[in-house]
């Protein structure tokens, strides 16, 4: 039997010997997801000899391409110590997928596969396209298209198998000589480096990739080259933590799952001579993790780097690694000796067997969070497609939003376009024949295109005399190089001829690289920073000199006094209008006055998608309310209200307000972050069964006045054969509240009934209502019967029903021949891109951090965490359409600015905006309710489920275990609150009594000076 079989089959036997251990005559389930973790952590970990347990401490590197091949290496190292993980580095798609699945089924416990993808796979990988480099990403106005990048990558990772990318960095790149960060950072700006790297953790983590932040304490002032050296930073604590601990400490605080320490000698950490960072107690047990309160995983950098290799012998490096408090050893020398080296430590006493308990089950840990207890092996089909799906066109927006206008003060720009019947020639500095910058200014009508003179003086004569009777020159310098040394790759023949032709014509530079070689242009009269030489940058590049498109970078760095970072001539464009100055030459911190902003009347609908973050201030926002909100908040979670809770709020697609609060339990152990998933309950009803019927619809798959049993064969004959559509929607069919479909399934003690429910699937029981309990398969067909045999009374009144949408799932998977989970995933979540909204999340969402909501002691008897709430829903598998959704705030949020765009999001349209209007709109004088979705109550003195201030145009949907979604598209406003207010028990009313969801809208809209529209009574 192979390893990894044996090894689930005593996981699977532990599990099944708890349950068959329990009393007959009660249903046990298996533990909830946090118990299953950790079940299988331990299981793993007790299967493994202390060799193994150390070899897991290793992620050894590997090579898909020919020149450094070494998989006999790998193998050895699988086999013989047992190694925890890969980090492949350079190779192809397809050779990196097959050796992984090879090395994936030959390892007893599954490999946690990292890559350096700092730009994406490209980095590393032949035939997959670089994204820009962090540098460039700095030049952005906002951190939008970091998260966007962040979020590519990590599908690009997870269709590779890679389960940690080691990025972002975080160094703030103070030091302009920097051998070895510098192109790698966002900047010189603490802040834009934290929150950039922010969104690019966000990006990754989000679509189930572990972000690691390096290089810890800090790497960005050195001017040695770790990999050569050990480099000495010679900063105070305060010092430190005034710059280089900042990014860190605000990862950390918002849920970095990994960091990477860096060999770096800081003698006010630790003073010892030859210690780096990577093996001091002082900076990693001591700093990062005690007073930092870092409890991820940590990884050294490189183990093989003259930084600290030239210092410490092999296996020596390694036992000083692991004892200093690192968890994984990268790029290890000598496996086998670091092996030998930590297991006679523990031997002799110097390090405890404690200490190695602690590393291996955080890398387990991190395995499980990641999916690998049950790995699948990655297709090879349309690899090199997948990989490079969304690159080129991210990479347009990002050149189109950080490309830098550092100076025209003769304003050429404006000149070509106003007089294009000038001569106006392009010289190319580094460039021999026609690139995309060349072709584009062709295009746009730039009629003569020269390359600088590299041979003889001939040459150089007859260049000059063609650019005689030029009226302006646009100079590009391309093939530059990526750091300091060596002046960028410029040589100084090329300097003297771009700084002659800048003294005798009219010019504009177009820098292509490295905004640090910038240096050499300060004093020139026209500069354009373009940061990078691809193919999207220099069309973007080309728009901008021809008024295509206005310029919107800022300098990331300062690249002499005259440039500094921050700097940048930009024109300020919003979704709604231009301002009235185009061209307003901008310092870092500096805001425009309100009064130069000038705003053209639009209607309320745009094509505005979901962007984070935007502060307040950037949209006039009062933050006094912010603040009360949160004290509201946190005192609702003091009364008891709920655990925790997430708040996201957008403008205009843009999220001013993100915050998670509280914690996941009344235990108080995990706190609610970003990523904290919810049952939402009966927002069902909105994010997918009447997406579902909306999309019918539009197609002509369902008439909304037609009788039910024109699409249910089941309802023919009954009294259900009759209703309306359009009355099933709106809750006005006549239809019961809900029936209680569990009680009559259980047994006298409050259990379920052997007759109906087993503790294992089989043929005969096989409809999962939780884990380890298994409802008998034709006991659905009785729940139909109740509902087609339940009264129907005041037809034409609003009754508000679970029933009207079980009927309605019945009626889209008629239809379509799909089940509701797998059409809504297909027509609506895949392709806006959302990873965490699915039904049945232990199976479809798996390791992903799922707040619980409740501990059932009348049903199903367990802490429900991960399975649906609703027990209707249960009962049908998970997937109904009145209950049984499962999401972030972000994915929700998606939707509901989809809808709220009129149907489009990102130049995809998914409903027309009439479709829209009909299902959001009152749909009757006897009832606020829309068609499925619920809207704000217009009358003073009847209870609403929204705040007062909302305007009629608002349309969303309350959750049971206390959510909330509201889109008001006449204000422009998306809020999502999501909270598991069900536990420990749903008898817990305060959110309703404290009236906490409509509240915390009231203060949102008393923020933006909103007025309510009536007093509440």
């Amino acid at each position: 039997m192979p390893k990894k079989i044996l090894l689930t089959f005593f996981f699977l036997l532990s599990l099944l010997t708890f349950v068959s251990a329990q009393p007959a005559n009660k249903s046990v389930p298996l533990p909830p997801m946090a118990s299953q973790k950790e079940t299988w952590v331990d299981s793993v970990y007790q299967s493994l000899s202390l060799t193994q347990k150390i070899g897991q401490l290793f992620m050894i590197a590997a090579y898909s391409g020919t020149e450094k091949y070494n998989q006999p290496l790998i193998e050895q190292m699988i086999n013989e110590n047992g190694i925890g993980g890969l980090i492949f580095m350079q190779g192809t798609p397809t050779a990196q997928a097959e050796q992984c699945n090879k090395y994936q089924a030959m390892s007893k416990v599954p490999l946690m596969i990292g890559m350096d993808a700092e730009w994406g796979l490209g980095m590393r990988l032949t035939g997959v396209r670089d994204f820009p480099r962090q540098l460039m990403m700095g030049a952005m106005a906002d951190s939008t298209l970091v998260y966007k990048m962040g979020s590519a990558v990590g599908n690009q990772c997870r269709r590779m198998g890679v389960h940690v990318d080691f990025a972002p960095v975080v160094d703030v790149n103070n030091n302009p000589n920097n051998p070895v960060i510098n192109f790698r950072s966002f900047g010189e700006n603490k802040n834009k480096v934290a929150n950039y790297g922010l969104q690019y953790m966000r990006g990754l983590q989000d679509n189930g990739v572990m972000a690691c932040a390096k290089h810890f304490p800090g790497h960005g002032d050195t001017d040695v080259d770790s990999h050569k050296d050990l480099p000495e930073i010679k900063k105070t604590i305060p010092e430190l933590e005034a710059l280089e601990f900042y990014p860190f400490n605000k990862l950390i605080a918002n849920g970095v799952q990994s960091i990477m320490v860096a060999h770096l000698q800081i003698p006010a950490i630790d003073d010892r001579e030859h210690t780096p960072t990577t093996l001091s107690d002082k900076a990693i047990t001591q700093l990062l993790k005690q007073k930092m309160g870092f409890q991820g995983l940590i990884f050294t950098d490189a183990l093989n780097m003259d930084g600290i290799a030239k210092y410490y012998s092999p296996g020596e490096i390694d036992l000083k690694a692991f004892a200093a408090g690192n968890d994984v050893l990268l790029f290890s020398q000598d496996v086998p000796t670091g092996v030998e080296k930590i297991r006679q430590a523990i031997a002799d006493g110097i390090v405890s067997e404690e200490r190695l308990e602690e590393s291996v089950k955080k890398i387990l840990e991190a395995k499980f969070n990641a999916g690998l207890s049950r790995h699948d092996t990655i297709a090879t089909a349309n690899l090199n497609e997948d990989l490079n799906t969304y690159v080129s066109t991210l990479r347009q927006q990002i050149a189109e939003a950080a490309i830098t206008l550092l100076a025209d003060p003769n304003q050429m720009i404006d000149k070509i376009k106003r007089n294009p019947s000038s001569e106006i020639v392009y010289v190319g500095v580094g460039a021999t024949t026609e690139n995309a910058f060349s072709k584009a200014l062709t295009d746009a009508g730039v009629k003569k295109i020269l390359f600088a003179p590299t041979a003889s003086e001939k040459h150089t004569k007859q260049f000059y005399k063609k650019i005689k009777s030029a009226d302006i020159l646009i100079i590009g310098v391309h093939n530059l190089t990526g750091y300091p040394g060596k002046n960028f790759g410029l040589d100084e023949s090329e300097l003297d001829m771009i700084s002659e032709l800048t003294k005798t014509k009219k010019s504009i530079t177009v820098l292509f690289g490295n905004p640090y070689a910038m240096k050499n242009f300060c004093e020139n009269e026209g500069v354009l920073v373009a940061y990078d030489e691809a193919e999207e940058t220099q069309i973007a590049a080309a728009k901008i000199i021809t008024s295509q498109i206005k310029a919107k970078g800022r300098l990331p760095v300062t690249v002499c006094p005259e440039y500094k970072a921050g700097d940048g001539i930009i024109s300020l464009t919003t979704n709604l209008g231009e301002v009235a100055d185009n061209t307003i030459f901008l310092k870092e911190n500096k805001e425009v006055p309100a009064d130069r902003i000038t705003v053209k009347p639009t209607s309320f609908l745009h094509d505005f998608p979901l962007e984070c973050c935007v502060s307040p201030n950037a949209l006039s926002i009062n933050i006094k309310e912010l603040d009360k909100l949160d004290a509201f908040i946190d005192s609702s979670i003091r009364s008891g209200a709920f655990p925790g809770c997430r708040v996201l709020v957008a403008k205009e697609g843009k999220v001013f307000y993100d915050k998670p609060f509280g914690y996941l339990d009344t235990s108080r152990k995990e706190k609610v972050d970003i990523n904290t998933i919810y049952d939402i309950a009966s927002i069902t009803k909105v994010a997918s069964t009447t997406l579902a019927v909306m999309r019918l619809y539009e197609r002509g798959k369902i008439n909304l006045d037609e009788p039910l049993g024109t699409y249910l064969s089941v309802a023919k004959g009954t009294d259900k054969e009759s209703l309306k559509i359009r009355d099933i929607l709106a809750h006005q069919a006549g239809l019961k509240a809900w029936i209680p479909f569990y009680k009559e399934t259980l047994d006298s003690t409050g259990y379920p009934k052997a007759d109906i429910y087993s503790k294992t699937p089989t043929d005969k029981f096989n409809v999962i209502v939780t884990p380890g309990l298994y409802m008998r398969n034709d006991w659905i067909d009785t729940m139909w019967s109740r509902i087609l045999s339940s009264p129907i009374e005041n037809a034409g009144h609003y009754v508000y029903s679970d029933l009207d949408f079980i009927i309605l799932q019945k009626v889209v998977e008629v239809i379509t021949g799909k089940s509701l989970s797998a059409y809504v995933s297909d027509e609506f979540y895949k392709p806006l891109g959302l990873v965490n909204i699915a039904y049945l999340p232990r199976r479809n969402l798996a390791g992903k951090e799922i707040a619980p909501s409740e501990v059932d002691n009348y049903f199903r008897h367990q802490v429900l965490q991960g399975n649906v709430h609703d027990m209707g829903a249960a009962m049908l598998g998970g997937v109904s359409g009145h209950a049984g959704l499962f999401s972030s705030a972000n994915d929700l949020g998606v939707i509901f600015q989809m809808l709220m765009n009129g149907g489009v999001y990102n130049g995809k349209r998914y409903f027309q905006k009439a479709t829209v209007d009909l299902f959001t709109a009152r749909n009757s004088s006897t009832s606020r309710r829309g068609l499925g979705f619920d809207k704000p109550e217009p009358t003073a003195g009847k209870g609403s489920p929204c705040a007062a201030n909302v305007s009629l145009a608002t349309f969303g949907h309350q959750g049971f275990t206390g959510t909330c979604v509201w889109a008001d598209p006449q204000n422009e406003l998306l809020y999502i609150f999501l909270s598991n207010r069900t536990y420990p028990s749903a008898d817990n009313k305060l959110i309703n009594t404290l009236n906490v969801r409509e509240q915390v809208q009231g203060y949102i809209y008393s923020a933006l000076g909103v007025a309510p529209r009536y007093r509440k009574l």
